[in-house]
């Protein structure tokens, strides 16, 4: 009786330990090592593999420092590396495949990534261990690449790199989806990326939270998360420290993004930090497929070059239209707010509209506080394409200079308080239907107005004041059908042209 209840028993702890271990792959089982210095590609792929033959489940990194190549996913992976564990990406760039893929908006060849994937679904990256791009081999080669071309005459994104570059092609990212649906992506440590760190592209139900993404602010275009051309996207609970935009949308560049034609849109952001980097969230320049439906909400940028850049210029095409930023903290930044349609001229002659003329519509920010800020907004459309519908509410700013707009249409500012040591604190040239309701601001150069208008239609003023000490409140120069009204300027004057 006795043997017979340990045979039973020892039958259920095996019974117990399959059911347990069904679906886990352990890629030390395949013959990763972690030490380092072992190339463990073959063996973590082979993982991936077999966990993906037998229908799905989950890979598994456990501690330990491996040094792997790209890996290639498959559907239905949750790939889990643990805390003590980390991935090391192969600097050796000529170990590195060339695949199909995209990079600043074109389809063309690109070098694969370390997280690489097409045309998949229910895919997890996920753990609170680190992975860690060894980006500098790259960043060098990207910097002997941009000598070589300039040697040669080449600019811009085309032609292809010169025979002797170390790059054949643009350099690989961390994560790299492409045409995927329902991704997750959590609780990593990034760090080190050889260029944009999450980049996907044509994918939907994207969520992406609990990520800390670090590198040098020195290091070449190391974006922190850049969704191209995707649906549904939720990023939350974000740390980005990095050399270049912590967060940017796109949708193709010029010809390329209108002839693909997928927008970017219902983008949710929230709940993040973002430091250094020289935009804290951009939109752009590659928006040519469009982008649309993005919110932004309870962030804190910290010493960001930008707070938040909409960007473009003619020959993009597109449309940047239903944006909204909300309960923003900006310290220490440069321009806390930029929308740029000159981003590669500044010619502002009135040209005819065509496909290649892009559009900005509907941007909406409030309740933004921005302090040790130099600029405190730089606002610029185009003579053929004015901003249209932007909006400042109930927000407050402390800054050297303040806010500079041209060329918009239908534009408010309401409830704007700025503290501005030097200029004007609101410029406003070629804007039409603008209303500027309950402005606040203090002026520390007395010899400057507090408003200055010029080549405006349409300007309504209401609800607003100064300090006892102002002088000049507006300063109005070929502007029509301006009404003042309900202003508190105590001694200050009011000067038209």
């Amino acid at each position: 009786m006795k043997k017979y209840l340990v045979g039973i028993l020892i039958l259920s702890l095996l019974f117990f330990n399959c059911s347990e271990n069904e679906g886990i792959y352990n890629i030390k089982d395949y013959g990763a090592i972690g030490d380092g210095a072992t190339l463990c590609t073959k063996a973590i792929q082979k993982a991936i593999d077999e966990c993906s033959a037998n229908g799905g489940g989950k890979v598994i990194v456990p501690p330990g420092n491996y040094v792997t190549g790209p890996l290639f996913l498959k559907s239905s992976i949750y790939f889990e590396v643990f805390s003590g564990a980390t991935l090391l990406f192969d600097d050796n760039i000529g170990n590195c495949p060339i695949i199909d893929g995209k990079w600043e908006g074109i389809e063309r060849k690109v070098y694969a990534s370390l997280f690489t994937g097409h045309n998949l679904k229910n895919i997890t990256i996920t753990g609170r261990g680190t992975v860690n791009g060894q980006g500098k081999v790259w960043w060098d080669a990207h910097y002997e690449n941009q000598r070589l071309r300039k040697e040669k005459g080449l600019i811009g994104r085309e032609p292809d790199n010169p025979a002797e570059s170390p790059l054949k092609v643009p350099r690989p990212r961390m994560v790299n989806l492409y045409n995927c649906n329902n991704v997750l992506i959590s609780e990593l440590t990034i760090l080190n990326s050889p260029a944009w760190t999450i980049h996907p592209v044509y994918c939907e139900n994207v969520t992406i939270e609990k990520v800390s993404i670090i590198q040098p602010y020195e290091s070449p275009n190391t974006d922190g998360i850049n969704p191209e051309s995707c649906k549904n996207v939720r990023i939350s609970n974000c740390f980005v420290d990095c050399g270049d935009d912590c967060i940017t949308i796109k949708s193709g560049y010029n010809e390329d993004g209108r002839r693909v034609a997928k927008p970017c849109e219902n983008i949710v952001i929230s709940n993040c930090t973002f430091t250094h980097g020289r935009s804290a969230i951009g939109i752009g320049s590659e928006m040519s497929g469009n982008v649309r439906n993005i919110t932004v909400s309870n962030c804190v940028f910290n010493g960001t070059l930008r707070g938040i850049r909409i960007k473009t210029e003619r020959g993009r095409g597109g449309i940047v239209e239903n944006f909204r930023a909300d309960n923003i903290i900006m310290d220490n930044v440069e321009t806390a707010i930029s929308i740029d349609m000159y981003y590669g001229g500044n010619d502002i002659t009135e040209l005819p509209v065509t496909i290649e003329t892009p559009f900005f519509k509907n941007i909406h920010f409030s309740n933004i506080t921005a302090i040790n800020v130099e600029n405190a907004a730089q606002i610029m459309g185009l003579p053929e394409a004015p901003v249209k519908g932007l909006s400042i509410v109930n927000s407050n700013f402390k800054a050297e200079n303040g806010f500079k707009v041209s060329f918009v249409k239908n534009t408010k500012f309401k409830d704007v308080n700025i503290d501005c040591k030097k200029g004007n604190p609101l410029i406003i040239d070629n804007g039409e239907a603008v209303d500027i309701d309950g402005f606040k601001a203090e002026c520390k150069d007395s010899n400057e107005s507090i408003i200055t208008l010029s080549n405006n239609t349409e300007v309504y003023i209401h609800n607003s004041s100064v300090k006892e000490s102002t002088e000049t409140f507006l300063e109005s120069i070929n502007t029509e059908n301006l009404k003042l009204y309900n202003n508190w300027l105590h001694n200050a004057t009011v000067i038209r042209k």
